[in-house]
């Protein structure tokens, strides 16, 4: 059976940032991913996450962006 690993995006609001929104991995918040969504998300393609969905997952009323791959046998 094939598996997959997930990790979901969520942005926060920040000023100073160039698209007023910094990006983050829900599995570290401690660590910013950055404010260009298309670098973020071509950097993640390169390592072999795809989107597969995007809602807002947490209820707060902004849009998560859900990614998975397939898991390292």
């Amino acid at each position: 059976m094939e598996r997959f690993e997930y990790q979901i995006l969520t942005g926060r609001d920040q000023l100073g940032a160039s698209s007023g929104v910094v990006w983050y991995s829900v599995n570290n918040l401690d660590q910013a991913l950055g404010s260009e969504l298309s670098e973020i998300l071509n950097r993640l393609g390169s390592e072999g996450w795809e989107i597969s969905g995007i809602g807002d997952i947490g209820y707060n009323k902004r849009s998560e962006i859900v990614l998975k791959r397939r898991a390292a046998n």
